[in-house]
């Protein structure tokens, strides 16, 4: 019998060390404003519009000799005036498991893109769904290359390596249900200053409309103003080739930017040519909460149903909270 209890207590030691390397978090984001989107006619309540509501469990698992398992479950985007969720509900947005050491992590499901990790850096509003000129012509992180999250990824993502790292993304076309199988290089290099970065994405298709598809952006801190500028070609033809180029300042707490994009070389007459244009102000009322003022706009045919030759704006006042 003593040595069962024996036994039985070092079992429970050994669970308590395990979890003891375990951890678990909560996390999420919540964002509400006032204002109007593009295409919109009235000004009402506005969700989304920075950032994306959103909630998500994450965590890992440290199993000794250098190796982790890791995994992450989000969802959203939340829909702050009725509560609803948009996309497919569930976890829509991440939903993989994965296994790392020194050498990198190698992540499996759906999740954000090599290409989304590595370029949204370059638009400096933070890639914002609502207000972002780059966004509005799909030359953000979240619009080119097919988007930003992908199914049935496998992913590889790199250590940092004297300040460079890469990301590679494979996907079946039976996961995906692209006619092809889908493959995503994006790599950057950071230091306290300069951030570069490139992606590069096959064809997702066989028609005369699809070719392969790739982004570049660069970025640099001179202390007193963030100057940025991206180039991309995206991978459908139709969307051509597009410029972007921001400015942030930095003014204590606030930080205030301008960012102007266009896109050229479309196969699509009511696209060549467009143009868009932002200003934003962010001002930090803590680590987590901001409160935001954005004015955008985009002639031509650049969003959604805006009609060539036509001129649509947007505009939002709202608070930003992560938790």
């Amino acid at each position: 019998m003593k040595k069962y209890l024996l036994a039985f207590a070092a079992m429970a030691t050994l669970c308590g060390t395990a979890a003891a390397q375990s951890n678990v978090t909560l996390y999420g984001e919540a964002e509400a404003g006032i204002g109007r989107r593009y295409t919109q006619d009235t000004t009402g309540m506005i969700t989304n519009y920075l950032g994306t509501s959103r909630w998500g469990v994450r965590g890992t698992e440290d199993l000794g000799g250098g190796l982790k398992v890791s995994f992450n479950l989000e969802s959203g985007a939340l829909d702050m005036a009725t509560g609803e969720v948009g996309g497919n509900g569930g976890f829509n947005r991440q939903a993989w498991v994965g296994i790392g050491s020194g050498f990198g992590t190698l992540m499996l499901g759906r999740t954000t893109t090599p290409q989304s990790r590595i370029m949204g850096t370059f638009d400096l509003n933070g890639t914002a769904d609502g207000s972002s000129a780059l966004k509005a012509l799909k030359l953000a992180a979240n619009g080119s290359l097919g988007g930003s999250r992908q199914n049935g990824m496998i992913q590889y993502v790199s250590p940092n390596m004297g300040g460079f790292s890469f990301n590679v993304g494979l996907a079946r076309k039976d996961d995906t249900g692209l006619s092809k199988n889908w493959t995503q290089v994006a790599g950057a290099y950071k230091n306290k200053q300069l951030t570069v970065g490139f992606a590069v994405q096959s064809k997702m298709g066989d028609t005369a409309n699809d070719r392969n598809g790739y982004a570049l952006g660069a970025k640099y801190d001179f202390g007193s103003v963030v100057v940025s500028g991206l180039y991309t070609q995206d991978e459908s033809r139709s969307d051509g080739k597009g410029f972007g180029l921001g400015v942030a300042v930095p003014l204590g707490s606030t930080t205030v930017g301008v960012q102007l994009a266009r896109v050229t070389d479309s196969s699509n007459a009511d696209k060549d040519g467009a143009s868009a244009w932002e200003l934003f102000a962010n001002h930090k009322l803590s680590k987590r909460t901001a409160l935001y003022a954005a004015l955008g706009g985009v002639n031509d045919a650049a969003h959604q149903s805006v009609t060539k030759g036509a001129k649509d704006t947007t505009f939002g006042l709202g608070i930003n909270h992560k938790f």
